[in-house]
């Protein structure tokens, strides 16, 4: 399993471990609608992961403006997922639209495009 992560600079107020970041996913990936039940969490972890950590870096920019940068990363940084670009492509936007919900902070106004 991919190692445990959280939103870069956000460390959670109340002690939870950054463990808390991908029990999240883990529970809830099953009932996306781009769920299919031959991959598991560790094939979606990282397309999460990748979407958090990209709007943290990243929060000036709409999705739609970074989302080839994105599929770049994804062929570099997927590990042993075994989802390709137009599998793994709507978890990444989940990943980067739920890192808003995580941390308000990220958006910085109506231009976000989401």
């Amino acid at each position: 399993m991919s190692p445990d992560y959280q939103i870069p600079g956000r460390v959670p107020e109340d002690g939870v471990q950054r463990e808390a970041f991908a029990n999240y996913w883990r529970e809830r990936y099953p009932s996306e609608p781009y769920y299919d039940a031959s991959s598991s969490f560790d094939d979606y972890e990282p397309a999460y992961r990748l979407g958090h950590q990209s709007r943290a870096q990243d929060v000036i920019r709409a999705y739609e403006e970074v989302e080839r940068e994105l599929q770049t990363r994804w062929a570099a940084e997927r590990g042993e997922s075994r989802l390709e670009w137009l599998q793994a492509q709507h978890a990444v936007k989940r990943g980067w639209e739920d890192a808003l919900l995580a941390d308000p902070r990220l958006d910085k106004g109506p231009t976000r495009g989401i």
